[in-house]
């Protein structure tokens, strides 16, 4: 028994200092030529920059931070006043960098960390052949555009440069990647490169695809490993998914936005947390914006199956869906009561116009005042055709209204309830922006849903 008690006893001495010993892992080093600026320490997570901590240079020109979690693996950034970038990857190992304050992003010397000495070797190697693929793009956009068939020849030459160019940047990546394998490097290196047509086609009993493009499109993210989180701790999830979806959702409709994210939320199931990034980066992506029918789209198919019909937030999901569906063009717009300003109540459904307008806007958005000049003179070409024009504002303080209207002197209804943004008019109408545009027709149907002035004007032409 006494034995046992000195053990403890010893145990709970030692276990303090075992801590003690183990110091937290740390990026360190030296900018020569430094000012007293401050640098940023940051993690990167998807698109997100978040911030871990800060520090002011001193005279000697050091540095020193402790990542927050030794278990936590991705990329990490160094930044001057967000300008001068340089980004690192953590996996269980100090770092330790020199660097030049004036040329803080290229001239890197990784003196401690394998994983950033592969990254930085790979960054190096290939940065001269990146620069020479964006001038070669950039020439044969501009022959494109100039004369497509004119320029063939010249277009399949730097087609053909930019080939060899890519496959020597791939073969210094694949290089790497076969020399260091289990590196965190090697795993970010690889999801960069876009999966091999030629190559694919050696293999025994490869599917027919009729171009690269198509194959692409079935094999975009063959070199991305879903199943491993730690690439959300990086950039590459995020912008391979923006890639995917610009190549392939083009020319951009409903239907090939749906196909891609039924393609990416499938390929990416293998691993929840990684699924679960993707479809809220859907949602917000197309939440606020003209694709109102890609988010409802996105919000029944894979988000509220997650919740329970009693949960609240499903019941904002679904209200804020129907509120889109009924938003429909050919669908009578939701009725509007509120005030003009010498405080008479009007109501949206007692206009009787061929066609009304709505344009809802607030005095303090700058979008508004460059759109309003326009849409007057819209109204002084359109009101003898059948044209009215039924303003609401978003404003809450009455004479931020008032002294707006009076500005620009509006010669159509101009009402306002002085709630804001807490209005039931902004929910009932979806209103994420300004300003906002119905064009509705007599019996108050909705038929376009014009992004701004340019686009009223052509709609009206058609309708004319």
């Amino acid at each position: 028994m006494q034995t046992l008690i000195k053990y403890f006893i010893l145990f709970n001495i030692l276990l303090p200092l075992i801590a003690l010993s183990q110091k937290p892992y740390s990026i360190s080093g030296t900018i020569k030529n430094c000012k007293q600026d401050k640098i940023i320490f940051s993690k990167i997570y998807g698109k997100e920059v978040i911030a871990v901590d800060s520090v002011i240079l001193q005279n000697d020109c050091t540095f020193r931070f402790n990542f927050p979690d030794s278990q936590y693996v991705g990329v990490f950034r160094l930044s001057f006043n967000n300008v001068n970038n340089a980004d690192f990857i953590f996996n269980k190992e100090n770092i330790y960098i020199e660097n030049d304050y004036n040329n803080f992003s290229e001239n890197m010397k990784i003196i401690e960390s394998e994983e950033n000495k592969i990254l930085y070797e790979y960054n190096k190697s290939v940065g001269v052949i990146k620069d020479s693929i964006k001038i070669l793009t950039t020439i044969g956009q501009n022959l494109y555009e100039k004369d497509r068939d004119e320029n063939s020849v010249q277009l399949k030459k730097i087609v053909n440069q930019i080939d060899l160019f890519e496959k020597q940047k791939n073969d210094i990546g694949n290089n790497l990647i076969l020399k260091f394998p289990k590196s965190f490097a090697s795993k970010i290196i690889k999801a960069s490169f876009m999966p091999d047509f030629n190559l694919y086609q050696k293999k025994q009993n490869a599917a027919h695809y009729p171009n690269e493009a198509e194959f692409l499109k079935e094999h975009f993210f063959d070199n991305i490993d879903f199943a491993d989180s730690n690439l959300l701790h990086t950039n590459i999830i995020f912008k391979k998914c923006g890639e995917y979806i610009n190549y392939y959702a083009s020319p951009t409709s409903v239907e090939t936005y749906k196909k891609a994210i039924d393609y990416i939320l499938v390929r990416t199931a293998v691993n929840k947390n990684v699924n679960d990034y993707i479809l809220k980066t859907m949602m917000i992506t197309f939440e606020h914006s003209d694709w109102e029918e890609v988010y409802s789209y996105v919000v029944e198919k894979y988000l509220a199956q997650n919740y329970c019909e009693s949960d609240t937030k499903a019941k904002q999901l679904s209200q804020k869906i129907n509120t889109i569906k009924t938003l429909k063009s050919g669908n009578k717009a939701p009725n509007i009561a509120t005030y003009k300003i010498n405080e008479k109540a009007i109501v949206l459904d007692s206009i009787n116009s061929p066609y009304l307008l709505l344009f809802f806007w607030k005095s303090s958005c700058e979008f508004c005042e460059k759109e309003i000049p326009e849409l007057a003179n819209i109204y002084n070409n359109y009101k003898s055709k059948g044209l009215e024009i039924f303003a609401v504002s978003l404003d809450s303080i009455k004479q931020n209204w008032i002294d707006a209207t009076t500005r620009f002197s509006f010669p159509w209804i101009n009402t306002c309830d002085l709630k804001g943004l807490n209005s039931p008019i902004v929910k009932d109408y979806n209103i994420w922006r300004t300003p906002t545009f119905y064009l509705l027709d007599k019996n108050k149907k909705i038929i376009a849903r014009p992004a701004n002035t340019s686009m009223l004007k052509e709609k009206l032409k058609e309708i004319k």
